[in-house]
């Protein structure tokens, strides 16, 4: 998506290179059947079943847990959304009261990813599987940590799963393993120029940033991060997005990211789900005493340069004035369909490191409001020029009327031999 990085101002472990950071160990059990980083203190246990088997890391008080599971396909049919279904099931012999939401498939059916919530040891858990289907095998793999923790040590769980290395030929054929997946590469610290804000990407990405807003992408632009706005001005048909407005009116969120994608040359734009966030909408309310809409989408779209692209992103939508000015905040990732799978543990945690400056947070949201007044200023003072320009034409109107009438007064008295 370069276009799109101009319009904003626009995994590598692998068990022959070093530990990663943060005190993760080697961990290689007698079977030899897999190796993964972990911390020392932390447990493994390993369930092997003639169909299926399954492994868990978790931390010594129970807050944190990965989880990978594989069990044979022998239907032959490659479907992630059906495996999906049936793993809540082989969920609940890990944790009770399990419950999935927000499930995404991709478009040849082979990968999804979901929510998930559970109860483990006594402790309600939260966080997200990804689940990858063949003709012969199934395969899940995530975390699930406690609310409390689950910020922090996102970037650690998610390490631990991309470190799993799993022999490419176990002693049974039983038990088919996929290969793991890519393994997550070092991120570096990138901040604005500004300080603005922060964030962490792989060292070769293009990083754009500055007022608070980010474009962060893999250097051919197919995978990345976003955070930007755009003001909506109808009274700017001819404006550019390029240039950060929409010269339109109001439009709902899904309406709103169909123009933008395709403003920037994007096309067969398709919004594939859609769901409101009423916490993001309250606090719009209780905040800013503004009503707003906010939208949590996953959209489909062939990108400017050909490729099929999946993205998941939330787009706020400030109500339009009474002059009908308004704006939106975009943000969220994005990565090429066919490999949106693979690329999720690693836009996941870009995305977990954003973060604003605390005194530019605070001022985000009020700054647009502000320029949004401004702009309704500046648009009732063209407004009451345009009247008065309207009303001086109307007396000019008015007075050549009258110089017209007359002169044509004065040609009726010619004509009647009057003058």
């Amino acid at each position: 998506m370069p276009r799109t990085q101009g319009a904003l101002l626009a995994l590598s472990l692998t068990l022959a290179g070093a530990p990663p950071a943060g005190g993760l160990k080697p961990y290689v059990p007698e079977s030899k059947l897999y190796a993964l980083y972990k911390p020392g203190d932390w447990y493994v246990l390993e369930e092997r079943q003639p169909e299926s088997a399954r492994l868990l890391v978790g931390a010594p008080d129970s807050s944190s847990l990965v989880e990978f599971f594989w069990v044979r396909n022998d239907s032959g049919r490659a479907d992630a959304l059906e495996f999906l279904a049936g793993f809540r099931e082989m969920l609940g012999e890990t944790c009770t009261s399990p419950l999935l939401s927000q499930a995404y498939l991709s478009r040849d059916s082979r990968r999804a990813t979901s929510s998930v919530a559970c109860v483990y040891a006594g402790r309600p858990l939260t966080g997200r599987f990804y689940f990858e289907s063949s003709g012969s095998a199934h395969f899940a793999q995530g975390y699930l940590s406690t609310q409390e923790t689950l910020p922090a040590r996102r970037p650690l769980l998610l390490n631990i799963m991309a470190s799993l290395a799993v022999r490419s030929q176990p002693e049974s054929p039983s038990k088919p393993m996929p290969p793991p997946p890519p393994p997550l590469p070092p991120l570096a610290d990138r901040r604005a120029s500004d300080g603005s804000l922060s964030l962490k990407t792989p060292a070769e990405w293009n990083f754009l940033a500055g007022g608070g807003k980010v474009a962060a992408s893999s250097p051919d632009g197919a995978a990345g991060f976003i955070f930007t706005a755009f003001s909506g001005n109808p009274l700017l048909p001819n404006a550019r997005v390029e240039e950060g407005v929409l010269g339109v009116r109001y439009m709902a969120p899904r309406e709103t990211l169909s123009y933008l994608l395709a403003a920037l040359g994007h096309r067969h734009v398709r919004i594939l789900e859609a769901a409101p966030d009423r916490a993001a909408a309250g606090e719009c309310l209780t905040a800013l005493q503004r009503r707003c809409d906010a939208q949590d989408m996953l959209a489909r779209w062939t990108s400017a340069q050909g490729g099929e692209a999946l993205g998941a992103l939330k787009l706020i939508n400030f109500m339009p004035s009474p002059m009908g000015l308004w704006f939106t905040i975009v943000s969220g990732i994005w990565a090429p369909e066919g490999d949106f799978q693979n690329q999720m543990p690693l836009l996941e945690q870009v995305a977990s490191s954003f973060s604003i400056n605390d005194q530019y947070a605070r001022r985000y949201i009020q700054s647009g409001l502000e320029n949004l007044r401004r702009l309704q200023r500046q648009t009732a003072a063209a407004m009451q020029d345009l009247n008065r320009a309207r009303e001086q034409n109307q007396r000019d109107w008015e007075a050549r009327q009258d110089r017209k009438d007359y002169i044509d007064s004065k040609w009726d008295d010619y004509r009647r031999g009057q003058s």
